[in-house]
């Protein structure tokens, strides 16, 4: 029997970056007398580099006097590179070495020797080899592109291995390795996708609507037992349409809650018309989790915020997407979560509510309706198009030649579904299995299939249908193995230009993670979309699409690290952190940079910007006063609030510490990998890491100065620690501190209790010493805060701007930069300068360079 899954064997053997390539195939002596520059090059090292890197330790591991000069072997390279950076910023030989300084010319012939045989080698090695051949979907990749084909509302993320990171992102080929795990999870989490698109029950429509007095009634039923008759508003005589909703402090449960448990997945829509009264007009935030209690304990995940406003009753429709793993168990809670509570004395069931004087939620009408869409459901017409769908009684009394029931089973209770479940129907089995699979085929793999492998397919699925088996089972049998496929999972394709279908994923999973839509396929067959115009339209139109927010939210919280910005707790002492706070960290970020993507605007905005994104719980955080709500909005900045660009962003500042203490050297290395460009080596392996003092007696810059006095740390903390000092004056939460805090000083420590400027109502907190954010830079420039080292940056822009292309270029080529790459990034720097570097530029100019468009 053929296994279609192993029909086509992958390229993956050969896939390497080592070459042979002649010339350069050489050591010292042969080489150097290639050009004056490299024969100068022995002496120079020698001359200027061996106190540090020559001996029986030489640091970092590197001894310039045995390096082989093979720029075509990728480690050997990557030391000439290193070499070649810190000699152009001028950080070998540091400025502490006794060897004598080299002379700027010399420098400069060494580096352009160098430059060029190192740009040479590498772009040899992209035209033969290519920049990464071989590319699997990472696991966020997998899922969307499972709901995009199959148009499901799966979530199989959690059933699959964590992917590698490499620069931290997840799209890298190097670090999405695969193994039998992950084919074994694979076929787990295809099977879940088929199991939604193909239920073996009709879904149970919900379609309610509530007055708010019933909407009131299950909110709280106990209350409403002994509610009077004259629990009323006035013009609402029945008493029947209104409710107003109070937090009673007597209640069990503190959040006031409505709460609703679909049964069956997919797309519903909630419509609440209500107001918020009480409130001095400002709006009254709810909150919608998923609910569910597992080992007892009450688990509940986010879905988003919503905004009532006050005055006249509002109609807020919420769409909520509902996975098969939270049916039946999970429920979908409205939650009041800000109401104050309030006394609840003798007679108040009975007051008429209008008056009433609490802050309160005043609902008039609350419906529910879902799953919506057509039956049977996309899912179901992407793999079986105009079948149809019946039970199998249904089916076998058709067969059997027998009266088919004309019920509507879409009515039947979940449990008559259990022993006579929905099955595909056809009337020529082998027809229809190779007219779907043939369809099917071209979408999945993203671009022509040939005869053969739609064969294979095809073979796969006519011998399981001879061997008696249920048409509507071989079909799962073979959409499975489909899904688990090689050049399902696998980005294919060869060295040298991208043909149009892997031009049309490369850019489909850059900007939208998953695969190509209708329009980009349609485009890829006729041959045009390489054509500059063309392309330039279609990166218009993605981003213009929502699922160009997948986007915006993975690379940012892949490039800054908010990936896990949640993961650790911060410390007892930092009272003021809250779930609400938590919750409001990375958005920031992530709206924040999809303003520059959406206007262009430049990206020193990063560095520095009078504007930002903030919702009522972070306006607080920031001392941002007339902001209420909790959706986000733009707000102006001013000097007194400390913030502006990406820098002073509370969820970046919260992902560059421990939860417990700040570190200037852990903000210092963010700082120059992720926006300064200026990566440092790694630190040597035998150095103890600096542990502050949480007493206050001594300070981190003193315990820091120490470290640095050690002579293999001197010289990569001179180019560390001055940004990092530049940060600290925000703590771990990334509230802007003049002093630190502690959660007990020391003995003989000077220290005072006192309020959070922000939080007058949190207790006392202990203060220590003062913070001291001014430093100088390994290049000699001083500055005295965070304002300071702002403008150091922001006088060379185009540097920021190049890292933000080289970030650009991982995340959507699936590749780190390379050597040859950064005349690519230069030639971009250029091209978007006249317009500020916008990032809407940098993505187009991106789009259309050799580094996006060949392998």
């Amino acid at each position: 029997m053929n296994n279609p899954t192993h029909h086509r064997p992958i390229p993956l053997s050969g896939v390497s970056f080592g070459l042979s390539f002649g010339v350069l195939l050489m050591m010292w002596p042969s080489l150097a007398s290639s050009a004056d520059s490299g024969k100068a090059l022995p002496a120079f090292l020698e001359t200027h580099c061996s106190e540090c890197h020559g001996g029986k330790k030489p640091e970092a591991g590197l001894a310039v006097g045995k390096l082989a000069l093979r720029f075509d072997d990728p480690v050997s390279a990557g030391h000439w590179t290193r070499i070649h950076d810190q000699l152009v910023a001028g950080e070998m030989p540091p400025k502490t070495s006794t060897d004598p300084r080299p002379p700027a010319t010399e420098v400069a012939a060494i580096t352009a020797w160098l430059r060029q045989q190192l740009h040479a080698a590498s772009l040899l090695r992209q035209q033969q080899m290519g920049r990464a051949l071989v590319r699997r979907l990472n696991r966020q990749e997998y899922e969307f592109t499972l709901r995009d084909l199959l148009g499901v509302p799966v979530q199989v993320r959690e059933l699959l291995p964590e992917d590698g990171l490499v620069g931290g992102f997840d799209t890298v080929a190097s670090g999405l390795d695969i193994s039998a795990t992950h084919l074994v999870r694979y076929q787990q989490a295809a099977d879940r996708a088929l199991a939604v698109a193909m239920p073996d029950a009709a879904p149970r429509l919900v379609k309610e609507t509530l007055s708010g007095r019933q909407w009131f009634d299950r909110v709280h039923p106990n209350i409403a037992k002994f509610r009077g008759k004259s629990f009323t508003l006035e013009g609402d005589p029945a008493g029947d349409g209104v409710g107003v909703l109070y937090q009673y402090d007597t209640l069990s449960d503190t959040d006031l809650r409505a709460q609703q448990r679909p049964q069956t997945p997919g797309i519903y829509r909630l419509r609440l018309t209500a107001a918020a009264r009480n409130t001095n007009g400002q709006p009254l935030p709810l909150r919608l989790v998923w609910e569910g209690v597992r080992h007892d304990a009450r688990l509940t995940h986010l879905i988003g915020y919503r905004d009532v406003p006050a005055g006249k009753p509002t109609t807020l429709e919420i769409m909520v997407e509902v996975p098969p793993e939270r049916v039946p168990h999970h429920h979908i809670v409205l939650q009041a979560f800000t109401l104050p509570p309030v006394p609840r004395h003798d007679g108040m069931d009975q007051t008429p509510p209008n008056h009433a004087t609490a802050p309160a939620l005043e609902i008039h009408r609350y419906e529910i309706e879902g799953p919506l869409g057509a039956w049977p459901s996309p899912g179901y017409r992407a793999l079986f198009s105009d079948l149809p769908y019946e039970p199998r009684s249904f089916v076998a009394a058709r067969t059997a030649g027998k009266p088919v029931p004309t019920e509507d089973f879409r009515t039947w209770p979940p449990d008559r579904f259990a022993q006579n479940p929905l099955v595909p129907v056809s009337s020529n089995p082998r027809a229809d299995a190779e007219r779907l699979i043939r369809a099917f085929l071209p979408r999945a793999f993203r671009r022509p299939v040939d005869g053969a492998l739609v064969d294979g397919y095809v073979r796969f699925a006519h011998e399981r249908l001879e061997r008696g088996i249920e048409f509507g089972e071989t079909m799962r049998a073979t959409y499975r193995a489909i899904l688990c496929s090689p050049h399902f999972l696998f980005l294919l394709s060869r060295p040298g230009k991208l043909d149009d279908h892997a031009l049309a994923s490369r850019l489909s999973y850059f900007l939208w993670a998953s695969q190509p839509d209708d329009t980009l396929r349609a485009l890829a067959d006729s041959g045009k979309l390489r054509q500059s115009v063309v392309l330039r339209g279609e990166v218009e139109r993605m981003l213009k699409d929502p699922k160009a927010q997948r986007f915006v939210t993975r690379f940012v919280d892949q490039w800054l690290g908010l990936r896990d910005v949640l993961a650790m707790k911060p410390d007892e002492v930092y009272l003021e952190y809250d779930d609400h706070l938590g919750a409001a960290l990375a958005p920031e970020t992530q709206h924040f940079v999809r303003e520059l993507l959406e206007r262009d605007l430049g990206v020193g905005a990063l560095v520095d910007s009078d504007w930002t994104f903030v919702n009522q719980r972070l306006a607080k955080h920031y001392g941002i006063a007339g902001v209420h709500g909790f959706e986000f909005r733009k707000v102006a900045l001013r000097p007194e609030h400390h913030r502006g660009g990406v820098l002073t962003h509370a969820g970046v500042l919260k992902a560059t510490t421990n939860g417990t203490y700040t570190s200037p050297i852990k903000r210092g290395v963010w700082l120059l990998e992720q926006l300064v460009g200026r990566p440092p080596s790694p630190p040597p392996p035998d150095i103890e890491a600096v542990q502050p003092d949480i007493r206050g007696a001594t300070t981190l810059r003193q315990q820091i100065e120490k470290h640095r006095a050690l002579t293999a740390c001197a010289g990569c903390h001179a180019k560390i620690d001055p940004p990092g000092f530049a940060l600290e004056h925000y703590d771990v939460l990334g509230g802007y501190r003049t002093r630190y805090r502690t959660p007990s000083p020391g003995e003989g420590v000077k220290a005072s209790l006192e309020k959070l400027t922000s939080y007058p109502d949190l207790k006392q907190v202990w203060l220590v010493s003062p913070v001291d954010s001014s430093a100088t830079t390994d290049g000699g420039e001083r500055f005295d805060d965070l304002a300071g080292y702002k403008r150091i940056l922001l006088r060379d822009v185009d540097q920021v701007a190049r890292t933000v292309v080289r970030k650009l270029m991982i995340y959507g080529t699936g590749s780190d930069a390379q050597f040859a790459d950064r005349e690519l990034m230069d030639q971009i720097i250029a091209t978007t300068r006249p317009q500020g570097h916008g990032l809407r530029s940098l993505v187009h100019a991106l789009v259309q360079s050799r580094a996006f468009l060949q392998q």
